[in-house]
């Protein structure tokens, strides 16, 4: 490969990578196995936006079926990394409990027989079992009950993006942080990526731009997708006493969601704000609604906040990810659409991306859970 560095004359390489979250390191990683790769991200830091602003939980339940499937497929990568990838390990216990008020029973049971399709530990509780796990919840907060993953785990997100940065650069790969791709242009033999100072010319280019994936596409004149970035609020509650093993509690009609986290507990709204591609950031009536909710279905004291953000989860028309070559687009890949499930599904999405440019069959893992590429194709949404 040749030297990478401060030039307009063109580098060859096989693969750019656009965007340096979860989703584009985990790609790199993979790809730079084989392949000489190089990775782009506009921010100053790899995971600058939605993947170092995410407490991420190994779930099953959560999310689309297609999603729920990728993180079942991911699952052993969490509990053995290779062996140069992570000096600890990357999960630890934490369990997930929806609960929902007396409307919600239907919702509750079709969640639970949906789950026990894919994680057969999962169960339904009953109301008063429900309060034996939270007691702080008000009776009616958790009157449906609740069904309970318990082999949900928490992610080490930090120690997950370092390690495919570090595997990457290990294979030979190059990271560039504040670095945009100012514009990508068709050749015979692939793409043309011209960013601030270098220049770089592969047969492959992965969007993983996440809120921006649609942005590049229209620099490369690629149709886009119609991705819709959604702000996601959370905020730290200062609360003594915080039990740091109590489950991840989400309330299955989207109100809130609750976490415990190091001084005091994590608090969500569970919105979804239309936004434009942007550095999100917290606001003031996100916050105070988050806090409200939980106070309304809780007795917990919260009455101030340590700290708040926001970070943007992009979805895809029909709220699937999408992975794979664009049909209009020979060389030009996509990596978007993961809807805030990016960390716990990037093992799984990374290996179908990297056989889809190998152009090899579909993982084994992914093929025992009934996903095929078509159901993550770009194709689809032409």
């Amino acid at each position: 490969m040749t030297a990478v560095g401060t030039s307009t004359t063109p580098t060859p390489v096989d693969v750019v990578v656009i965007g340096g979250g979860i989703a584009g390191a985990s790609a790199a990683w993979a790809l730079a196995e084989r392949a000489s790769v190089v990775l782009v991200e506009q921010a100053p830091t790899a995971g600058y936006h939605a993947t170092g602003r995410s407490a991420s939980v190994l779930s099953e339940t959560s999310g689309h079926s297609l999603v729920c499937a990728l993180a079942a497929a991911s699952r052993a990568f969490f509990e053995a990394p290779p062996d140069d990838f992570v000096g600890h390990p990357l999960l630890s216990p934490r369990g997930l409990l929806w609960v929902g008020q007396e409307c919600d029973v239907d919702a509750l049971d079709h969640l639970a027989a949906r789950a026990q399709t894919v994680a057969p530990t999962v169960r339904r509780l009953t109301p008063a079992a429900t309060l034996e796990l939270v007691p702080h919840f008000r009776p009616a907060a958790v009157a449906g009950g609740a069904t309970f993953e318990p082999d949900a785990m928490a992610i080490d997100t930090d120690a997950l993006l370092q390690g495919y940065l570090r595997g990457l650069r290990r294979r030979g790969g190059h990271v560039f942080t504040s670095t945009t791709a100012i514009e990508l242009s068709r050749w015979a033999a692939g793409w043309t990526v011209v960013c601030e100072g270098r220049v770089f010319q592969a047969p492959v280019v992965v969007d993983a731009a996440g809120a921006w994936g649609d942005v590049v596409a229209t620099s490369a004149g690629v149709a886009p997708l119609g991705l819709e970035p959604r702000r996601r609020t959370a905020c730290l509650a200062v609360l003594a006493g915080v039990d740091p093993t109590w489950p991840l509690v989400m309330d299955v009609a989207g109100r809130y969601y609750a976490e415990p986290e190091s001084g005091g507990l994590l608090v969500s709204p569970a919105d979804e704000s239309p936004s434009e591609p942007c550095d999100a950031q917290a606001e003031e009536l996100d916050v105070a609604l988050a806090l409200d909710r939980l106070g309304e279905a809780t007795t917990l004291p919260l009455r101030s906040v340590r700290r708040a953000w926001a970070g943007l989860r992009t979805f895809s028309p029909d709220g699937a990810p999408v992975v794979g070559e664009d049909p209009d687009a020979p060389g030009f890949f996509w990596l978007v659409g993961q809807a805030g499930a990016g960390i716990k599904t990037a093992p799984a999405m990374a290996a179908l991306l990297a056989a889809l440019v190998r152009g090899e069959s579909l993982p084994q893992a992914l093929a025992d859970r009934s996903v095929s590429a078509a159901d993550l194709s770009p194709a689809r949404l032409r």
